[in-house]
Parts: structure tokens; sequence; C-alpha cells
């Protein structure tokens, strides 16, 4: 039996989905299910954790998937045993479990050495780098020709999904899926909200972006945009510095290997940076096994995108951005 469950997912981190529980086990045969060796069940080498939620109202009842993920420690493991029969039984024992969501194995994994790209299909690439079964939901892309992969296996994906123009995300069954960076509609109506407090913070406001980029012969290519009027510019007309001041954002292009390439993503990133994204609202409503990261959803007079979620003790609490505020 599970108990305490706390999972929690962050559109800001690659590895977005994480979390505890707390296991209680009772086995009827008097065996022990803490893992000491490798291998064992709940060994933190490669075992998974699915957890569900059954939802009920009078005879009809369903499982929701929530999340699926890797065990990441064991922690605070304690039994009891008792003699029995000129042997010692376990009569009952409780762990904790450390959770992260499956692109954890990402993360763990490398080039060793410049390797090709095996395919110019930018989805069967992702799916090749991952090593994780896909949902292709978006349009796939042609992968530059003499694209070769270096380094970090979590930098390669990233940079396969800026081809989409979204980022990585592990669906509730543990399939590799893309979070489109462009709004979708609406897909709900958030209710029943216990609290809505709004912040707003300038660090993830931006004026200037560079994307970096590389031509077939290696040379470095650099797409600049900046904001130009409105209380985020860049200088006033005169030239002196605006009150905001300059807030750069830079990127690796990645696969874009031409200078209007590196123009075009400049200017659609510096679009989307140069929004007041600082402004969010952290909601707390009943517990909603639902709601996923990136979802658009209607609050109050408008529409918000879900930017965190936790599920902790019967409440579902979701940090949103408001969209377009400055």
């Amino acid at each position: 039996m599970i108990e305490r469950p706390d999972l929690s997912w962050d559109a800001g981190q690659f590895v977005a989905g994480a979390g505890k529980v707390q296991i209680v086990w009772a086995d009827d045969h008097g065996r022990s299910m803490i893992p000491q060796r490798l291998g064992d069940v709940f060994s933190p080498f490669g075992a998974e954790l699915q957890i569900d939620v059954i939802l009920g109202a009078g005879v009809f009842s369903e499982r929701v998937p929530v999340g699926r993920f890797v065990i990441e420690a064991v922690t605070d493991a304690q039994g009891r045993t008792l003699p029995f029969d000129g042997r010692m039984v376990t009569v009952g024992e409780t762990f904790g479990l450390n959770l992260k969501d499956p692109l954890l194995r990402v993360t763990r994994d490398g080039f060793p050495f410049p390797t090709a790209a095996g395919s110019s299909s930018v989805w069967q690439e992702i799916q090749s780098v991952s090593g994780m079964p896909v949902i292709r939901n978006l349009p796939d892309q042609t992968l530059p020709a003499g694209t070769v992969h270096e380094g970090d296996s979590s930098d390669v994906l990233s940079k396969l999904f800026d081809l989409l123009e979204a980022w990585p995300q592990v669906d509730a069954s543990g399939l590799l899926t893309a979070r489109p960076k462009a709004w979708p509609a609406p897909v709900d109506q958030i209710g029943a909200v216990v609290s809505a407090p709004v912040s707003m913070d300038s660090s993830k406001t931006y004026n200037r972006v560079v994307v970096e980029g590389k031509a077939a012969d290696n040379t470095p290519l650099y797409g600049y945009a900046e904001v130009t009027d409105g209380f985020l510019r860049v200088a006033n007309t005169d030239g002196t510095p605006s009150p905001y001041g300059r807030s750069l954002y830079r990127q690796s292009g990645g696969f874009l290997d031409t200078q209007s390439a590196v123009n075009a993503a400049a200017r659609t990133l510096l679009d989307r940076v140069s929004r007041l994204r600082g402004v969010t609202r952290e909601i707390e409503e009943r517990f909603n096994p639902l709601v996923e990261l990136g979802d658009v959803r209607t609050f109050e007079d408008g529409a918000v995108r879900v930017a965190a979620i936790r599920h902790a003790g019967g409440v579902t609490t979701t940090t949103v951005e408001v969209p377009d505020a400055g």
C-alpha cells in the first residue's frame, strides 16, 4: 500500500516529474520486500512505479493514470520480524521511495563520441536518443543533412524537440511526447478553488535574444532580436538605457544551419520570452489527477497555462502562467 504520496511536476526542469511515497508492506508469507540487492522488486536500479488512482461514484469506478516514475532511491527502510516455526518472518515493514520521471535515464546517458544521426526524421531520432516509446502528437520535421550528435543525451534531445517547437514531456503512462511551446486551446475550466494568490517575478522576462547555430562548414551563426518599444524596450529613443534595462536570453539553435533560420528563431523566441511570464497564480483545488503540464485552462476572466503541479494531501496545487500580460 502507498501512503502519503507527494507528486509534483515542474515545466522548467528537463526531468519534470518527481515524488516521494511511503510503502507499507505486510506479506502473506512473511517475506520482506525491502530491497537489499540488485534486481529486487523495489531496487533503484531500473525498477519503475506506475501510480494510478481509482475514482468512484456509487457503483461506477475508473482507474486513472497519474504518473510513471523511475525509482531513484529507497529511504528509511524499517521492518519488524518475529520468530515462527524455527525461522524469522517479517510481519510488517515500511520504506520510502524517491521517484523521478523516466527522462532521468536520459540525463544519465550521453554520446561517448560524435555519432551521426541515423535518420532524417526528428521523431525517429527522438525515439532513438531517448530509448523511449513516443507519441507523435506534432508534425514531423526533417533533420539537416550531416547532423551529428555529441555530448549529453538530454541536450541532444532538447535540441531535437526545439525543431518541433516543443519541449519533451512524459505522459501519465510513461510515454514520451511533445509539449508545444505555442499555447493550445483550453481543455477545461478551473473550479472549486481554495485559493489563488498572484505573484510577479521579472527574472523570467527578457528583451534581447541570441540564437546560436552552425553552418554546414561549422561556421558559427547568430540570430539576434530585441524589443524596440513599450515598457520592455532595450533603449529609449535617444539611445539611453530604458528603465527596465537589458535582459539577454541566449539559446543554442541546435540543428539550425542557415542565417535565415537563426534569424527567424530569434524573432519567434523574442515574442515568447519578452512577455510578462513572471505573472503567475498558485491555485489550490480539490485533487484533480487529470491536469497535466502545458494544459491551458479557463480561470476567472481568461486562459492560463499550467507550469507546475503538485498532488499532496488530497489537494492539487498548480502554478499557472498568465498570458501576454505585458
